[in-house]
């Protein structure tokens, strides 16, 4: 069985882009796979990304998240996950 942690659970007030896929506003979990990508999710679709496409720090302890956008254009780019202890 693959290790899995704790999702974090972050609204997202944008739409924004994660790896190739561009994803709409909403309230998503996210959660590291033990395959070498993070899974984005919300209620309605999921998208798995390569964690070299993202810094990921995610202990799997539910503390604060976060996640780190940059701007490129009119476009937000997911650039990092964290959350701490």
């Amino acid at each position: 069985m693959a290790y899995q942690a704790t999702p974090l659970e972050v609204k997202v007030p944008f739409s924004f882009k994660a790896g190739t896929s561009l994803l709409p506003a909403g309230t998503y979990r996210v959660t590291k796979t033990g395959s070498g990508c993070i899974l984005i999710q919300s209620d309605k679709m999921g998208v798995f990304v390569p964690m070299g496409a993202v810094v990921v720090d995610m202990d799997g302890t539910g503390g604060k998240s976060t996640l780190k956008f940059d701007r490129d254009g009119d476009t937000y780019v997911l650039q990092g996950v964290h959350s701490e202890r």
